[in-house]
């Protein structure tokens, strides 16, 4: 058996056997008879891989998940019955999803569960929820039917430790005055069951010590008693509302496994709010008697609620509404609840801030009809996911040049109208969810009158519809893993669909601003592309922008214009007088950024210098420019039908200029010259050595091939001063790099011939002696690893090859793992070099993180150590610590990206 199996056996063994619940490494380490590294290191694999979990402690305790796993399996393919009691928590398919996981992992925890913290601020429901935890355990037959639950509040005793003992672990007769009798202590009381203790932080340290003895060995005496051991099984659940690092002891902390924060009302989504106060309101329909209508006024105003008092102030602000509305018109039978009706503050109707909701909701007490799942609820099948994994391939396939934009349009057009087929026809329920799907249909009916008002595009009938179903359906099922991945699609949308984009984005901070919380990347690509169909698919045209002084003489003038031509030609930036210059110029810069220039962009200005403008702007303009004074309505609708015609851009301001009297300028755009950036995490001078040999494959050629530092290169192009004159056309590296705006192959996809088609397409419009079959030819004679490795280093290469495969296959030993060959590539290259410098007594002897690494990787360096100790020996030298991090960012690089 590998001893990587032995150490997660013994993990679950362990587990399942001991009073106690956690292990430690050391512990696992001296019953395998192993070292205490080899066993942290599996340990904190199996945390990476999901298949434990471990305390933010010293020493840490890690425990075993695979039985919660085995729990979760069973409740989903019983597909919880609808009994499950997390259910009815409003948020546990939405922003509490987390939360519940966490809650339910503690409770069905083999043996007596694990002891749970819930923090947050007061009401917000964390007592609710610990009830609900209890329940769940009883709903998995974790404990009896009959089981004890019960609370104590540790505030009430805060002040008198020994009266908060007693009442914990109960008492001898006579242990003190008035202890007239043995009495048992809520201890014994909760056996079998829990014993949830709020206010923890009020726990005096003693009474922390005397509690987290009895969750290390279930036992305890009560007060008094000095030669009798009793026990008892009960599961802890803690609340408090405190800093859990200033307020418990270490010790006590690392008893507990789990923490769950419990957000405030104002970070739950709009819709869960929006249930919450149909619920409240029910329940008091149930308790009156009465239907009830509640004015929209009020429903407004309620979701508008942010503050301390959380849900508690929200449910207590709607009883208070009904007691008011139900002493005024008790013989009704229909009780109608007005802004009249909500105590102080809230009958101002100005404190709704925002129109959520736009009908009077009705509450029966009989029914409770309207109290639907949460739109966050809904889940979407297989379909959708196949076509927007279809989508992000075909948009991969447009940034690697494998296809054009019209095939690129076609194809995710057809795989954006199968999923809005999908949801439409297969979904139609959603709208009798009367509750969420009024609330987005508004919402998105909002947002696409303001598109159309100011960008001239035209919706029809069906798109609201459309949009609210996506918004329903997408929203908020990101998946951790791919947030990242994205994040990367999102930014060749921003470059190849910089229109297409903007739109999306609008219509994504619309809605936004109106929920109070931000919406997924999944919804921004897809409306990103939804709207790619509303745009000019004439991607040739120049770009517009109206700056103008005033509140919003610049969104009136561009709202015209584009709204006469209907289509986004002008971005404006309104400069009202208390708004600083510099403020809107940064403005202006940042929406650059997030569009492509390179066809060339026209600014329009209602006054200042034409020089200064352009001297703030043309680093963040690849193409020509044009400026042009004096704005008004007819010199944006000439400017814009000229723009539409594909003039280019100095016939434009020219004439426009002459047509409307006013100045301008023209700036032609600085020619860049065309580059190929190699970079090395080994260092600039690898990369310089690569770069060499990729010079001699390309030959003279109408491009330069630049090293460059790693360092500097990845934190991305645009950021490097050094590469400010050069059209970078593609990056060369021998680990993977996240780069968006540039193409990027690694030195494993050049000698492999996998990329070709990206070399193909950096080079067809390079004049070159050679032609790209030649340079192909070229590549694979002279990047073979020997010859990479003869040209890298003076050190015997057939010698260097045996002795950096040894160190390579030793690395995939130890970490178990199976090295990629675009990672094996990486470290020959890597490791060669690193012995040539130690060899030249040159080696990297510092690092900036380097403090915090010997911290957290003690046995990655011992390992690695261990991995050279040969090749040390021989060359009587020794390996830095900073030598160490670079290994470590090489293999952690590529292991991340898998």
């Amino acid at each position: 058996m590998k001893i990587r199996d032995k150490v997660y056996n013994k993990l679950i063994e362990l587990n399942n056997n001991s009073e106690k619940n956690g292990v430690t490494a050391n512990e696992i380490a001296t019953l395998l008879n192993l070292p205490r590294n080899v066993v942290s290191h599996y340990l904190n694999e199996f945390c990476r891989d999901g298949k434990a979990t471990k305390t933010n402690t010293r020493p840490v305790y890690f425990y075993d998940i695979s039985a919660m796993e085995v729990e979760n399996n069973e409740e989903n393919s019983e597909n919880q019955n609808n009994n499950d009691p997390f259910l009815k928590l409003i948020g546990s398919n939405g922003s509490l999803k987390e939360q519940v996981e966490q809650c339910k992992a503690a409770a069905v925890y083999p043996n007596k569960g694990l002891p749970i913290t819930l923090t947050g601020n007061s009401g917000v429901g964390k007592s609710f929820i610990a009830r609900i935890i209890y329940e769940y355990a009883i709903y998995k037959n974790c404990i009896k039917d009959d089981a004890p639950f019960v609370t104590f509040n540790c505030a009430d005793y805060a002040n008198n430790p020994e009266l908060l003992s007693a009442n914990l672990f109960g008492y001898k007769k006579g242990a003190f005055t008035g202890a007239d009798k043995d009495t048992e202590g809520l201890i014994e009381a909760a056996d079998g069951g829990y014993l949830f203790l709020d206010e923890v932080h009020r726990l005096s340290p003693e009474g922390q010590e005397k509690l987290f003895l009895f969750l290390d060995q279930g036992k305890f005496r009560r007060i008094g008693e000095t030669n009798k051991w009793r026990s008892a099984n009960v599961r802890f659940i803690f609340a408090t509302t405190e800093n859990l690092e200033e307020v418990l002891l270490d010790t006590f902390k690392r008893r507990i496994p789990i923490f769950v924060d419990i957000p405030s009302l104002d970070e739950r989504t709009l819709s869960e709010r929006l249930s919450m106060i149909h619920n409240f309101y029910y329940n008091e329909a149930k308790k009156i008697g009465k239907d009830l209508v509640i004015c929209r006024n009020v429903i407004n105003s309620l979701l508008s609620i942010n503050g301390n008092g959380n849900i508690g102030l929200l449910k207590n602000i709607i009883i208070s509404s009904c007691a008011n509305a139900y002493r005024s018109n008790n013989n009704d039978s229909v009780i109608e609840i007005n802004l009249k009706d909500l105590p102080g503050i809230f009958k101002n109707s100005t404190h709704a801030k925002k129109t959520f909701y736009n009908e009077n909701m009705k509450i029966y007490k009989d029914n409770n009809i309207e109290s639907k799942t949460l739109y966050s609820d809904y889940e979407e099948n297989e379909v959708i996911k196949k076509e927007f994994k279809n989508i992000l391939k075909i948009l991969n396939n447009l940034n690697k040049g494998l296809i054009d934009e019209e095939a690129f349009t076609k194809q995710s057009n057809r795989s954006i109208n199968r999923m809005l087929k999908e949801m439409i026809f297969n979904n139609s329920h959603i709208e009798k969810d009367i509750l969420n799907y009024e609330l987005v249909f508004n919402m998105v009916e909002n947002a696409l009158m303001s598109i159309q008002r100011n960008y001239g595009i035209k919706y029809y009938g069906n798109t609201t519809k459309i949009l609210s179903y996506v918004i329903i359906l997408l929203d908020g099922k990101e998946n951790e893993k791919i947030k990242n991945e994205y994040k990367v699609y999102i930014n060749i949308l921003k470059k190849r669909l910089s229109k297409s984009y903007l739109l999306g984005k609008k219509i994504n901070e619309i809605i936004e601003n109106t929920l109070d919380r931000r919406l997924g990347d999944r919804l921004l690509i897809f409306l990103t592309l939804y709207f790619n169909g509303f745009v000019s698919q004439n991607r040739n045209k120049c770009n517009g922008i109206i700056v103008a002084h005033g509140f919003s003489t610049a969104s009136s003038i561009a709202s015209v214009a584009n709204s006469c031509f209907e289509e986004f030609i002008f971005e404006p930036f309104d400069m009202p007088i208390d708004v600083s210059t510099q403020n809107v110029v940064s403005r202006i810069k940042e929406y650059l950024e997030n569009i492509n220039t390179e066809n060339g962009t026209i600014i329009l200005v209602d006054m200042g210098s034409l020089n200064e403008i352009y001297k703030e702007l043309k680093n963040n303009v690849n193409g020509n420019v044009g400026i042009i004074n004096n704005i008004s309505t007819r010199l944006a609708l000439d400017v814009a039908s000229k723009i539409i015609n594909k003039e280019d851009i100095e016939s434009i301001v020219e004439t426009s200029s002459k047509n409307n009297k006013t100045e301008y300028r023209f700036y032609e755009a600085k020619t860049k010259k065309k580059a190929i950036v190699v970079t090395c995490i080994s260092g600039v001078g690898t990369a310089e050595k690569i770069r060499e040999i990729i010079l001699k494959c390309i030959g003279q050629a109408d491009i330069e091939i630049l090293a460059r530092d790693y360092t500097s290169i990845s934190s991305g192009i645009k950021n490097n001063k050094e590469l400010k004159d050069y059209d970078v056309r593609l990056v060369i590296s021998t680990t993977p790099m996240n780069m968006p705006e540039v193409k990027h192959m690694s030195l494993q996809d050049l000698i492999s011939g996998e990329s070709d088609y990206i070399l193909e397409d950096v080079l067809k419009d390079v004049n070159k002696k050679k032609n790209i079959e030649e340079i192909k030819d070229d590549m694979i004679k002279f990047l073979s690893l020997q010859n990479i490795l003869n040209q890298l280093t003076i050190l015997n290469p057939n010698k260097i090859v045996d002795e950096v495969s040894k160190v390579v296959n030793n690395y995939q030993l130890v970490l178990n793992m199976n090295f990629e060959s675009d990672l094996k590539l990486a470290l020959f290259i890597h490791i060669s070099m690193l012995i040539e410098r130690l060899v030249l007594r040159d080696e990297i002897t510092d690092h900036p993180y380097e403090e915090k690494f010997i911290k957290e990787n003690k046995d990655f360096i011992l390992e690695t150590n261990n991995i050279f100790k040969d090749i040390l020996k021989e060359y009587k030298v020794s390996l830095s610590t900073a030598e160490i991090i670079n290994i470590y960012d090489i293999i952690n690089i590529r292991t991340k990206k898998e």
